[in-house]
């Protein structure tokens, strides 16, 4: 049995598939991300920024509907009726306009045949004045669509806060993975000198195997910073809709930036006028008076404009007739078991629980602009000290790994003197985390943060 030779692939699709591995198998380009352009992705794709803007556009949609009530309304009605009825039957003939004077038979008149009618009927109807009650809804309509507007810059400002908090976490968890990198080496070179001792019988065992132990400790707390730094990097990607992915390195750097901020009394002064929560709860009082307006329409007449178009069609003959019918009604209420009252009541009962809510939210801003602007005083303050702590630790341990070798210290010396110096590095980079993260909260507090504040610059 001859085998038949195999078929080798054309070379154009032997380089096609080799192109196609190459360009898999290169890495992806890493992006580089500035504070503000992460803050820009944020406002342009983050779910809950668009979310709210469908609710703006929803609350114009129920402007215009309020605003609606000024235009005439025009309804068109198509019936079919069939009956004997003698009413129906008398009024049919009289809308077809066939009535003759045979019609008038007493036995025609208690006895009729029944009759079809196809009618077709326009009606125009126009409110002229509602009590005020018409212009009490547009009125709430407008401010409830201010408050959505209101309501879009508090979530923008949340999300601002957001992206500097996770930003800067990306970067403090990979200064913290770094420092724990740096007490690695340094741990892993004490092992080594230790190790060299101890085969010159300068020290024991139990010496050796501390160090060993405290190298193992070293590369978990390594581990854990790797895996808060993902983390980190997660949070950030989340909060700009998914838009970087894995592919992006953060440039902004996480270090000690001189950013002022104006007096106490100033920042309070600035909250109490910018705050969108300020904002969206004077309108909600305001939409509360509104309410008591609706509610005191009640108590007026209303009254409204109507004109009527009919055609009268039988289906038996070709008769057939049009009428119109023109007039102005009052409608007044003369009693409905003090219900218009108690309406009355309830939404000015509302509207002093708002006000009282307004004075409470206006004492915790003031609480929350010190809070904030005494929390970024201490961070500068944090930092001095920080800063200072990282260099006596590092004299530190250079002097303990000397008086060590020297048989002056004993490990536990050495390795005290390890530990302090990865604490200080690291409560350095927090202070100077808490720092940009104050500063963000002071703006917050105060009503402005946005792309304009000096921290996105």
């Amino acid at each position: 049995m001859v085998k038949t030779p195999r078929k080798l692939a054309p070379p154009w699709l032997v380089w096609a598939m080799l192109g196609a591995w190459l360009a898999a198998a290169e890495p992806a380009a890493i992006r580089p991300l500035t504070l503000r352009e992460a803050a820009e992705l944020a406002l342009a794709h983050n779910p809950s920024v668009q979310a709210v803007r469908e609710h703006q556009e929803a609350a114009r949609q129920v402007s215009r509907q309020a605003r609606s009530v000024r235009l005439p309304r025009l309804d068109i009605k198509e019936s079919f009726t069939n009956g004997n009825n003698p009413i129906y039957v008398f009024g049919s003939k009289l809308t077809q306009e066939k009535f003759t004077a045979s019609d008038f038979d007493i036995g025609l008149l208690n006895n009729p045949d029944p009759i079809n009618n196809l009618r077709t009927e326009l009606t125009l109807y126009q409110s002229i004045w509602q009590g005020g009650q018409a212009e009490a809804r547009q009125r709430m309509a407008a401010l409830a669509e201010e408050i959505a507007a209101t309501k879009l810059d508090q979530t923008q400002q949340n999300l601002l806060l957001e992206v500097v908090r996770h930003y800067f976490a990306v970067q403090l968890s990979h200064d913290s993975a770094e420092t724990m990198r740096a007490a690695q080496r340094s741990a892993e070179s004490s092992l080594e000198r230790i190790r060299n001792m101890f085969d010159s019988g300068m020290v024991v065992k139990s010496d050796l195997l501390r160090m060993q132990v405290y190298l193992a400790e070293v590369k978990r707390e390594l581990i854990e910073a790797e895996n808060r730094l993902l983390l980190a990097r997660t949070a950030l990607d989340t909060d700009t809709g998914r838009q970087l992915g894995d592919g992006f390195r953060t440039t902004t750097p996480l270090q000690m930036r001189d950013l002022a901020a104006a007096d106490l009394d100033t920042l309070v002064a600035e909250a109490l006028a910018n705050r969108p929560e300020i904002d969206e709860l004077q309108r909600v009082v305001a939409i509360g008076r509104e309410q008591a307006n609706e509610a005191r329409g009640y108590n007026r007449p209303h009254i409204g404009a109507f004109a009527t178009f009919e055609y009268d069609q039988g289906t038996r003959s070709d008769a057939s007739g049009t009428n119109y019918l023109l007039g102005v009604q009052l409608s007044y209420n003369i009693f409905d078991g003090m219900f218009k009252g108690a309406k009355v009541a309830e939404a000015e009962a509302g509207i002093r629980a708002r006000e009282s809510q307004l004075r409470h939210l206006s004492n915790q801003i003031g609480l929350q602009v010190k809070d904030a602007f005494l929390r970024l005083g201490a961070t500068r303050q944090q930092h001095r000290v920080a800063a200072e702590a990282v260099g006596h630790a590092e004299e530190s341990l250079r002097i303990m790994k000397d008086r060590y070798e020297a048989g002056l210290a004993t490990l536990t010396d050495l390795l005290n003197a390890e530990t302090a110096l990865t604490g200080a590095r690291t409560n350095l980079s927090r202070a100077v985390y808490e720092h940009h993260l104050a500063y963000a909260s002071l703006e917050l507090a105060a009503g402005r943060l946005s792309l304009t504040s000096p921290i996105f610059h």
